[in-house]
């Protein structure tokens, strides 16, 4: 399957991550929108995560709420912008019945919001938490491999340059968005190729997953610490 990174949800080889968020988050406070470029929101061991990535990957995240259909025209993302949200609501008034609230319409683009917002997370600090165990363990993977496996793929579901394109117009993801994808699938499959030879050689394929999940989250996730506004399960500030 192409690693169209949020396209298709992303869902790694052996490190599933936390969909949780952090429960004032949940309640207590409002929906954060576009951080400060140079903020760092989260930081994942020595590695910072700016604003300026973090919005990046927010808007693949808005662009790919729906699977775009493969003809037609491209649709154009929502707007959210928390934390009245005033685009998204008039976009679902266009569709809502009358007898519908704005106080709904705002709960509805807040919960969509915070998905959104929970995948993205997620999704780019397990990036970094397979990249910073591939460092430790010396299984980092070249540029060339990377390039070769995005290629393969690529050319294996998008054989057209037409319908690459239409991809990347829908998803807004570039080259290096989908490169990123590709590396952290296959850095998770080298890592758990490892993990099982020494910690869990004889067990199911589900158990050697659960057991590796286990053994990265354990140990990442007290170096992952993110700012207010963008706790999830994966970060230290994390209380249930």
């Amino acid at each position: 399957m192409f690693v169209s990174a949020l396209l298709v949800g992303l869902i790694l080889t052996g490190c599933g991550g936390s969909a949780k968020r952090h429960t004032a988050d949940a309640g207590s406070e409002s929906a954060v929108g576009p951080a400060p470029a140079t903020a760092v929101v989260v930081r994942v061991g020595a590695t910072p995560i700016t604003g300026a990535t973090y919005d990046h990957w927010m808007a693949i995240g808005a662009a790919t709420v729906e699977m775009p259909k493969p003809t037609g025209s491209v649709p154009k993302p929502v707007a959210y912008e928390p934390p009245d949200f005033t685009a998204c609501v008039a976009h679902l008034r266009t569709s809502a019945l009358k007898s519908t609230t704005t106080a709904q319409l705002e709960a509805k683009c807040e919960k969509t919001y915070e998905g959104i917002q929970t995948r993205i997370l997620n999704f780019v600090i397990t990036g970094y938490w397979l990249r910073g165990e591939a460092a430790e363990q010396h299984a980092s993977i070249t540029e060339a491999e990377v390039h070769k496996r995005f290629e393969e793929e690529r050319r294996a579901n998008f054989p057209t340059t037409a319908s690459f394109r239409r991809l990347q117009e829908a998803s807004h993801q570039t080259i290096p968005d989908l490169e990123f994808s590709v590396e952290t699938q296959m850095l998770s499959a080298k890592l758990l190729e490892s993990f099982t030879k020494v910690h869990a050689h004889g067990k199911s394929e589900q158990a050697r997953i659960a057991a590796f999940n286990k053994s990265i989250r354990s140990k990442w996730t007290p170096k992952t610490d993110c700012s207010p506004g963008y706790v999830i399960g994966d970060c230290r500030q994390y209380h249930g």
